[in-house]
């Protein structure tokens, strides 16, 4: 039976159908954890994507038609692409991207292991005659939307303007709130205002070789799996044969932080669990954390959560 909106080949043959009606169809991706894709129809050739993954799974881009374009905005978490060249980029949290067809990712991960965020696709080749004359009469030319932010060339990143963030919360609020008709004027709203856009706001945004990319995760891994042991950064970037500045910058853009402060965070993070869990005293679990001194794992937990360990325990 089809489902008005699936289309399979977007998806992969793991993924399946959670609820449908004509404008919105919601799915599982099938991936480890979560992944869930909300997909509204607002017009023919152009539809709406809210993606919420939770997963550190990397998954391959599905084939679309020749003539895409992809707006997609992060509210939360770090979106990876690779892409055709074996480079390596990153979206980052309050970050929007356009890109077409031929810069699209071939497969997309979330190195902080979330994600959540929407996208507009417009399909060009699907466009029906009257979405265009829509589109003309406001104006909004669909045919060279994304010419002047050099999309034909590079996928085009930004950190996102208030103009623009205004629109993207409001979407993220509308979700299962609001009819589609609020998704369609917000959409046109979103159009609008790309047609403005150039690129004085771009960033400097860098791509990195797929090696690099895997060294440093490599790195990281290990990082995480010797919580409790004083780690030479030096000599890990050294053995992976890679240089330590070069290491330090393809961290930081993976994960949106410094090692240092990653790592600070990862542990409070487990401290915090293992608190609320309440298995473990406050002494034992700094030591597993690589603390030998208390006060310093309580500042430490201070300085992220805002609170002594012993006040966020009792707190839970």
């Amino acid at each position: 039976m089809k489902i008005n909106n699936f289309n399979q080949d977007w998806y992969g043959t793991q993924a399946k159908v959670l609820s449908s009606n004509k404008n919105c169809v919601v799915v599982d991706y099938g991936c480890k954890g979560r992944g869930i894709v909300r997909n509204y129809n607002l017009f023919e050739g152009i539809q709406l994507c809210f993606l919420d993954f939770e997963t550190n799974e990397a998954m391959k881009s599905k084939k679309f038609n020749s003539d895409i374009i992809q707006i997609t905005h992060c509210q939360s978490g770090r979106y990876e692409c690779e892409f055709a060249n074996h480079t390596v980029s990153y979206l980052p949290e309050g970050y929007f991207g356009v890109a077409g067809t031929e810069h699209l990712p071939i497969s997309f991960s979330f190195p902080l292991k979330k994600y959540y965020g929407v996208s507009l696709v417009i399909d060009r080749q699907a466009l029906s005659e009257s979405t265009r004359w829509m589109m003309q009469a406001i104006p909004i030319d669909l045919d060279k939307i994304g010419t002047t932010l050099g999309i034909e060339t590079k996928w085009y990143v930004s950190d996102t303007p208030p103009q623009l963030q205004h629109l993207f919360s409001e979407l993220y609020t509308a979700v299962e709130t609001e009819p589609i008709g609020y998704f369609k004027i917000k959409a046109i709203e979103l159009l609008y205002h790309m047609d403005q856009l150039t690129q004085t706001n771009e960033c400097d945004f860098k791509y990195f070789d797929k090696k690099q990319i895997e060294t440093t995760k490599a790195i990281r891994e290990y990082l995480v799996s010797h919580l409790d042991e004083k780690v030479s950064l030096e000599q890990l970037a050294k053995e992976a044969h890679l240089n330590l500045s070069i290491f330090h910058m393809v961290f930081s853009y993976i994960y949106g932080d410094t090692p240092y402060a990653h790592l600070k965070k990862y542990k409070m993070n487990l401290a915090a669990q293992w608190l609320t869990e309440g298995k473990m005293k406050i002494g034992d679990i700094a030591l597993e954390l690589g603390y030998n001194n208390a006060s310093k794992f309580a500042k430490a937990f201070q300085s992220v959560y805002g609170m002594l360990p012993k006040d966020y325990r009792k707190n839970r």
